[in-house]
Order: C-alpha cells, then structure tokens, then sequence
C-alpha cells in the first residue's frame, strides 16, 4: 500500500457556530472591537478564559474576556477580571466565585485571580467542616491572601484592588424543585436572574452618581462591606454571575437579546462570542458565568 493520504469531508459545524461572528455585534459596533489585540508588556494572563461543565443537573457556561478598551493599546493591559468554579468536598454544592479587578489599579488582575481563588478555597473549607456561611469572614480571609500577594509583588495593597461576589448553588433541589442560593458580594459585581423578556437583578450594588465607575468599597480593604443575601430560585431558574463589563448591558437595552441568547446552554464557543459582544461604548473586561438549572 502506498504512503497515500485521503482527504476526508470535514464534518458540518453546528449552525450556532457556523454562523458565529466574533465579536457579536449590538447595534452600534465600538471601533476598537474590530483593532489587532496586543500584548502587556509584561507576560500576560490569557485573554480569554473559558469553561463548560455539568454538574448533577446543573449546567454552567464560563467566559471572561479582556476588553475592547484595554486590548487594543500598545502595550495592551491585562484581564482585569477573573472567575473561579468548584464544589465542596462532599459534591453537594456549586461554588461560584466572580472579582472585577479595578482599572486604576496597576497590579488588579493578579488581585482578582487571588481573590476567587481564596473565596472558592474558604467556602470549600467551611462547608467541608459545617460552619455557618459568613460573608465578612469570606472576603476578611480573601483580603488577607490579597495583602499577602501585594507584599511578595512588592506594591501596595492600592495596587490590587477588586470587587468580587462568591455564591453558593446546592446541586439537587428541594422537593419542591426549588434552591436555596447564598449571595455574598462586595461593590457591583452581580447576580441576575433571567426572565422571558430580560434579567432581574438579585444582588450586586447599582451604579450611581455622577461617576458611575467610581466604587466606594473594595478589597482588600473593606472586606467587612460585605453583604449576603438567600436567594429562592424555582426549578428551571437560570442564574447570571457577571462583572458590570456584563451586567451594564444585562441592566439596558441588551436585556431581551441575551435572554434569547441563554434561555438553554449554548455551545461553548457562542457562548463566548456573547460575551464578547461589539457594543459601542462597551469597552471594559467582561466575565459571566451561567447556571442552568435541571437542564
């Protein structure tokens, strides 16, 4: 037999991704959206992250992307925003954890990835050992390891700024269908809920003022800021973590596209594509992570 190759027919790709565009276009594209991504000059993080896991009759879809604004720059910054998933030693439980590193912050995206890091690794430890969820405590121990990690970078505490949110999702619901959620946060990295027609906000602080980038609270230093909330969702509910990269269109008029977009699980790749959406004006880091429940 000769050394012959043959040429096989490649599979037809899903219509989802043979129709994918990259960026997804909302309206009025941002020019920097269609610029040549660069490097930091520093070596870089990913640009992109991404995960698609089931677990029990949860289905999750995880992106973060670096954002049109701080991509395209020469030197280019890095992922600012960072997200961590896990589960309890007694697979039980969903842990989420979610930071939006802050922008004026020269060392934010080593800051972030400490933080969910330390948040999915304490709620991992307390559920392990039956103690009670406690927020303050939560983000007290991820503000340690941030202060830690500033002093080996040799910066200050300034310089690895970040709001988070940490959630915990029980895997199997009660008998009547529904799932008690614990929401711990701290600034505005929020929780959503989808509905048909958009997405209701269950926890994260509102932007307001006449600076609406302006955080007031932040670790590491106001870890005792942190608020809980328990949140009932029925069978069938869908669950956003998102950073306000994410969270400002889901509170706008992209409200209705992306509940279309995820009323089920999409393949992983349009799933990043969503959230590396081209909308004029949208230029920060984005990051959500989504929760189907009893898919």
């Amino acid at each position: 037999m000769g050394l012959l190759s043959r040429r096989r027919t490649p599979p037809a790709a899903p219509a989802d991704l043979a129709e994918m565009d990259f960026p997804r276009p909302l309206g009025a594209g941002a020019r920097q959206s269609r610029a040549p991504w660069r490097l930091p000059d520093e070596p870089a993080i990913s640009g992109i992250a991404a995960d698609a896991v089931s677990v029990g009759p949860l289905t999750v879809r995880a992106a973060s992307l670096v954002g049109p604004g701080h991509r395209c720059a020469e030197p280019a910054q890095h992922r600012q925003d960072a997200y961590r998933l896990g589960r309890d030693p007694d697979r039980r439980h969903l842990l989420v954890a979610v930071a939006d590193g802050m922008s004026d912050s020269s060392r934010s995206h080593l800051g972030a990835n400490v933080a969910v890091t330390a948040l999915i690794g304490r709620l991992r430890a307390d559920l392990a050992g039956g103690a009670p969820l406690d927020g303050p405590s939560l983000f007290l121990d991820a503000a340690r390891q941030m202060s830690g990690m500033a002093a080996q970078q040799r910066v200050t505490e300034n310089d690895v700024r970040a709001a988070a949110l940490a959630a915990v999702v029980p895997v199997e619901p009660a008998p009547d269908g529904s799932r008690l959620v614990w929401l711990a946060w701290v600034a505005d990295v929020g929780a959503w809920l989808r509905s048909d027609a958009g997405w209701t906000r269950l926890v994260g602080a509102d932007k307001e003022g006449l600076d609406l980038d302006v955080l007031t609270e932040f670790l590491p230093f106001h870890p005792d800021r942190a608020r809980t909330a328990w949140v009932t969702v029925q069978r069938g509910a869908v669950l956003a973590f998102a950073t306000d990269g994410v969270g400002d269109v889901l509170a706008g008029g992209a409200a209705p596209w992306f509940a279309e977009r995820w009323a089920g699980p999409p393949h992983v790749a349009s799933f990043v594509a969503d959230v590396g959406f081209d909308a004029r004006g949208q230029l920060d880091d984005r990051t959500a992570v989504v929760v189907w429940c009893d898919r």
